[in-house]
């Protein structure tokens, strides 16, 4: 190999020194660079100090150390006391390492945009511990309205509303009360983040914790244009934030959604009174309809012989509209819903959905159409119970959905 003298040297520092970042290379990286140069230096020992002056004196060195601060940032490196190996977040390891923590506690905002400046805000305080189960103490304008626990173990979840003194129980199946089927887990949504494809988002800073952040569409949670991001410790490997945007179906409309998990304490001692259900004497127990109370459903009048010949035909209709969202036949599915518009966002909400029962149809006094009871599960997961109204179109005679859906 040829020696190459000072001379060369120089030119070949002086080309490097010329080149000029593209714009990928944002003027942020630029600054970190500096700043953790600037760092480095203001970090050495006194004799540390003087080496690096009489270095930077040197007209060959000088270039060299712009050349080293060009190519830190080409290659997104930034320096550190402790060289340029620096921490990142092991993204397939996040998983192992959040299991195997027994509890946590988090905080959750949840935010529904009803226009531009009227949105709801919730905000919950939430303890997990995988002996136990979940509990969640959810506020609005600063006062407690629900208490929700989910005891796994023993097959049983709680909704307790402390100002209207009642609850509900519900009986959990062992599908329900498997592991991972429970949504107040921040563990769930991780999973499901990094289940699949998603783009990285590079570092930032969060309430003083430097993070690496990643985000993701699931199709089947967010819809056709929500996303899901998780921001990570590059120190810990520990989340730090989870953030959920979507359209969500609201008082019969579609509207913008926004959860996000923060303040996480992982790997924190959990008493198990916190997880034990404080139901005071006078709180009045509201039952949960069953599937089989909701079959034996009694109309709310007499049917008349005509209407007892159309109650199975009106039943089959509603199967079949059901039929329809789930195939995704979208020409079909207009015809039950002609006035409403099929955009890809209603369709990414009923598509694929799941018929889980269909009552008896009924009539009431106040209504000339069908009042169906029903319950489906949608793709993402949520479940829905209602009554579905119809009526006969008087151009088309066919049966299409008013109300309820």
């Amino acid at each position: 190999m040829s020696e190459i003298d000072e001379k060369e040297i120089k030119r070949r520092f002086e080309v490097i020194s010329q080149y000029e970042p593209g714009s990928e290379v944002t003027i942020r990286d630029v600054e970190q660079v500096r700043n953790r140069l600037t760092q480095h230096i203001g970090g050495q020992l006194p004799g540390e100090q003087k080496i690096w002056r009489i270095i930077m004196k040197s007209p060959i060195t000088k270039l060299a150390a712009a050349a080293v601060i060009i190519v830190a940032v080409i290659l997104g490196l930034t320096f550190t006391t402790g060289g340029p190996d620096i921490a990142g977040v092991a993204w397939a390891e996040v998983i192992e390492k959040v299991e195997q923590i027994s509890a946590l506690t988090f905080d959750m905002t949840t935010e529904i945009s009803y226009s531009e400046n009227n949105k709801l805000t919730i905000r919950s305080e939430n303890y997990v511990a995988g002996d136990y189960g979940t509990k969640s103490s959810l506020y609005t304008n600063g006062e407690l309205f629900v208490i929700k626990y989910r005891l796994p173990r023993k097959k049983v979840a709680y909704q307790m509303r402390p100002k209207d003194k009642t609850y509900i129980r519900i009986d959990l199946s062992d599908r329900q009360a498997a592991k991972g089927q429970d949504t107040d887990d921040p563990r769930t949504w991780l999973k499901m983040i990094l289940s699949g494809d998603y783009t990285e988002l590079g570092r930032d800073n969060i309430d003083g914790v430097d993070v690496e952040g990643i985000e993701c569409n699931r199709p089947e949670v967010t819809g056709e244009d929500g996303v899901m991001r998780l921001w990570v410790d590059v120190e810990t490997n520990l989340p730090v934030r989870i953030e959920l945007e979507k359209l969500g179906m609201e008082g019969g409309q579609m509207r913008p959604h926004k959860f996000v998990m923060d303040n996480f304490q992982w790997d924190v001692e959990l008493d198990a009174s916190i997880f034990e259900p404080d139901i005071q004497d006078d709180y009045e127990l509201q039952e949960v309809p069953k599937r089989s109370q909701q079959v034996k459903q009694k109309p709310s009048r007499l049917l008349t012989d005509t209407e007892k010949d159309e109650q199975p035909m009106a039943k089959e209709v509603v199967s079949k509209f059901f039929q329809a969202c789930r195939d995704e036949n979208w020409n079909e599915v207009i015809q039950y819903l002609p006035n409403v518009r099929i955009n890809q966002r209603l369709k990414n909400i009923l598509g694929g959905l799941e018929t889980r029962f269909i009552g008896e149809p009924f009539k009431s006094d106040k209504f000339d159409g069908w009042h169906i009871p029903y319950e489906i599960k949608y793709r993402g997961g949520n479940t829905q119970k209602h009554t579905l109204e119809m009526r006969k179109d008087i151009t088309t005679g066919r049966y299409i959905v008013v109300g309820g859906f």
